[in-house]
């Protein structure tokens, strides 16, 4: 159970990425340091299911025990941020396309279209099979849904959703290209299949459409986010369900709209400065998750109303 006037202290462990061995003294430091929340499995899709449908989870299965014995809690992520490697195989269509029309490859994170429908049914299922498994668990204080959702891509399965939502948003073709002023430089469109996403162009691009771009992509990765965290709350209502926020102007997320659909705020410090300026963005940030703990996030702070975690 979720303890709201409990503060937490830890942070990211990874250790399917070190021998077992050493799990047993990492957990005797965290015991001596006093950490009592640690995040697990982050990155972990290809252990987890290293082909499809089929699973290992005798490992996690030891980490999480290891940590209910110690008394440290676990924030369990989802691992769709990074798919595996037969999954970009299968399905190389769902693989990110950058403005300039590049399809990316597998070898990094985030090699994934969050608008691909093989993406999102793969990640949904990972997902379920995890809150079957430990929605119950005794270490699992916490769900941590994906990692920094902000990956955008310029697929098909984008440019097709990008219309369906510019449909939805400005209801005519008319109301979209009032909004958008595409009387300017010759953009006026007269039917919907004539728009795509907002790829590299010879010269400036049209600013609506990098707006539209942006909020369309904050919904479809918060929708990613509601297919798994409903998955989870219904597994087990008491634990809460969150997402780690990343902070910068390349991420198109709306966070205050978002706040309304975590149960608790969750947001990453990467300060760019390396001087004062570093000071400054932290507690702008610090202050920006207060605000929006208080104004959404279903789990509250008895002293200021909003509750909120630093997740890295």
């Amino acid at each position: 159970m979720w303890d709201e006037a409990r503060l937490r202290f830890g942070g990211d462990w990874n250790p399917e990425q070190w021998p077992e061995r050493v799990w047993a003294e990492d957990v005797a430091l965290m015991r001596r340091a006093r950490v009592n929340l640690v995040t697990v499995g982050v990155f972990a899709w290809s252990r987890l299911e290293p082909a499809p449908g089929r699973y290992d989870f005798g490992w996690l299965d030891r980490v999480l025990d290891l940590l209910a014995d110690n008394g440290v809690g676990a924030a369990l992520a989802t691992p769709t941020a990074s798919p595996p490697p037969w999954f970009s195989l299968a399905h190389p269509g769902a693989l990110p396309v950058t403005a300039d029309g590049v399809r990316l490859h597998h070898g990094s994170r985030d090699t994934y279209c969050a608008a691909a429908p093989a993406y999102r049914a793969a990640a949904r299922r990972i997902a379920g099979v995890l809150a079957d498994r430990y929605a119950h668990h005794p270490a699992v204080a916490l769900w941590h849904v994906h990692n920094e959702y902000g990956t955008v891509c310029h697929c098909e399965h984008a440019a097709v959703a990008f219309r369906a939502w510019l449909a939805g948003r400005h209801g005519s073709l008319d109301a979209l290209n009032d909004a958008w002023t595409t009387s300017f430089w010759s953009q006026h469109y007269s039917d919907w299949a004539q728009i795509s996403t907002p790829r590299a162009t010879q010269y400036l691009a049209n600013p609506g459409q990098l707006l539209d771009f942006r909020r369309f992509w904050s919904d479809t990765l918060l929708a990613a986010y509601a297919e798994q965290r409903d998955l989870l709350r219904a597994a087990n209502p008491a634990v809460p369900v969150t997402t780690n926020y990343v902070l910068g102007d390349w991420v198109p997320v709306d966070h205050a709209r978002w706040a309304a659909e975590v149960d608790l705020v969750a947001v990453d410090h990467y300060p760019s400065a390396v001087d004062g300026g570093a000071e400054e963005q932290t507690a702008l940030a610090a202050d920006l998750a207060r605000g929006w703990a208080r104004h959404g996030a279903r789990v509250r702070a008895a002293a200021d109303g909003g509750a909120w975690l630093l997740m890295e």
